[in-house]
């Protein structure tokens, strides 16, 4: 049931800022400002990483990109990725990634969160899965670190 409320009040909200002439990336709230931040992810750490060179490492995966949980839409062919929820918080909302896997990179931007990712998992539009790998390649190894 609070997950139709939810759907109900994100589609309420887009539609509402649509009509208003706001970019349903700019609606208010988000379906984790509705849920009371349940996000399994932390609660502060993550966003204070991203200024850091640390690299991270974990396997990329690819998703159909829609509405994400920042609030924005995005599309297959959008450079974005699906952070693991158990770092993702807010404030790396439009952050963008370096991601790499041996010698192919691609920049991505932060748009939505994965539920089922290890803490170094990136779950990548298809357009930029491809700048790495193969579609039929599924799951390959990435490391990544936040640039800006």
């Amino acid at each position: 049931m609070r997950r139709i409320a939810v759907s109900v009040a994100v589609a309420v909200t887009a539609s509402a800022a649509v009509l208003a002439g706001t970019s349903v990336a700019e609606a208010q709230p988000t379906m984790f400002d509705l849920l009371g931040g349940a996000s399994t992810g932390s609660a502060g750490s993550a966003g204070d990483t991203t200024d850091d060179a640390t690299t991270h490492s974990g396997d990329a995966t690819y998703f159909h990109a829609g509405l994400g949980s920042c609030g924005g839409m995005s599309a297959d062919t959008d450079y974005v990725v699906a952070i693991s929820a158990r770092i993702w918080t807010r404030a790396l909302c439009g952050k963008q990634i370096l991601a790499s896997s041996g010698p192919r990179s691609v920049t991505v931007t932060i748009v939505d969160t994965c539920p089922g990712c290890a803490a170094g998992d990136l779950d990548l539009s298809p357009a930029a899965f491809k700048r790495l790998g193969n579609l039929s390649d599924g799951r390959i190894p990435v490391t990544w670190r936040f640039i800006g």
